[in-house]
């Protein structure tokens, strides 16, 4: 577990943020999130992912925040990753025209890159984060949802996730 941020540092105006380390065991993955996350009740789930093909993984905590994970069964090398990023990014701006979009960024700080733009949701009052990363070659596409009253926190804290991006071997396939 590592401390992001401690209330009693000089200047810092935040509360306790303590990385506890996360390992999806459908998904090949692991990477370092916030204490405080747990998988989404189903009946939260059907009624936020209503449709067919809800991500693998829907984590939520009690502020609102939301988490994705999903494997896209399309084969991928890392230094496809930020390409792949920006044709999501794309395409998110033909489905949702109403939303800004950032231009797309690459994390490569971490053992796994991440490709990834944010989406303002002004309307709703949230940010969403759609990031693209690989495990063994595969893409697998995040998704962080949040409010933007608490935007800067989350930006800070998703980038350090992103930086802590790993496979992890411990597949319930066997895989390793």
């Amino acid at each position: 577990m590592e401390q992001f941020c401690m209330e009693e540092s000089e200047g810092c105006s935040q509360e306790n943020i303590r990385f506890v380390l996360l390992k999806p065991d459908k998904l090949g993955l692991q990477l370092e999130l916030p204490e405080g996350f747990y998988p989404m009740p189903e009946d939260r789930q059907s009624r936020y992912y209503p449709r067919k093909g809800r991500p693998e993984l829907i984590w939520e905590n009690n502020c609102g925040v939301q988490i994705t994970m999903q494997l896209l069964k399309q084969q991928i090398k890392p230094d496809q990753i930020r390409s792949a990023a920006e044709e999501l990014c794309l395409l998110t701006e033909e489905l949702f025209p109403k939303y800004r979009l950032s231009p797309v960024y690459l994390c490569e700080e971490g053992k796994l890159p991440a490709g990834w733009f944010l989406m303002e949701m002004t309307d709703m009052g949230k940010e969403h984060i759609k990031a693209v990363s690989t495990v063994r070659e595969e893409m697998i596409l995040l998704t962080f949802t949040y409010p933007v009253k608490e935007s800067i926190k989350w930006r800070s804290i998703i980038r350090q996730s992103f930086r802590t991006l790993d496979e992890n071997g411990d597949m319930t396939d066997g895989e390793n």
